[in-house]
């Protein structure tokens, strides 16, 4: 069986985590990973090289999240080509890119040495993601 190129991008941001040492198990709830049976996580990847990244979210993609979230903390993880992921929970998610019928597109930016910085439809996250918060996801 060939590995896909989504499997590639998720398997590094898996392994950054991994190495952080907190994860006692992993689950594969598609389109979710649910860490130690407690923090679901939406991983979405872009495979361009520099900033700005797009991020998709398609109708459905948005229901999923929102019925998660009422279940499971839940992070949406950003994978920006290999410059690193850009983690926030789905509340922060929510304040940029409330629900809508059709998909969403969210666009990540970060210049050189900064911290990431998140747009949707509904505007700018409120403060700037550092891309140290995937490793902590799970001590937070």
């Amino acid at each position: 069986m060939a590995i896909r190129k989504q499997e590639f991008y998720e398997g590094a941001a898996l392994h950054l985590i991994a190495r952080a040492g907190h994860i006692s198990s992993i689950r594969y709830d598609a389109p979710f990973f649910l860490f130690n049976d407690r923090l679901s996580v939406l991983l979405k990847y872009s495979t361009k090289g520099r900033s700005p990244w797009a991020f998709t979210f398609t109708g459905d993609e948005q229901i999923f999240l929102e019925t998660k979230a009422s279940k499971f903390k839940t992070v949406v993880a950003l994978i920006c080509g290999a410059d690193g992921v850009a983690a926030f929970s789905y509340e922060a998610y929510a304040s940029v890119a409330s629900r809508r019928l059709g998909a969403i597109h969210i666009a990540c930016y970060r210049r050189h040495g900064e911290q990431y910085e998140i747009n949707g439809p509904d505007g700018t996250l409120n403060k700037k993601v550092a891309p140290s918060n995937w490793q902590k996801i799970l001590t937070e």
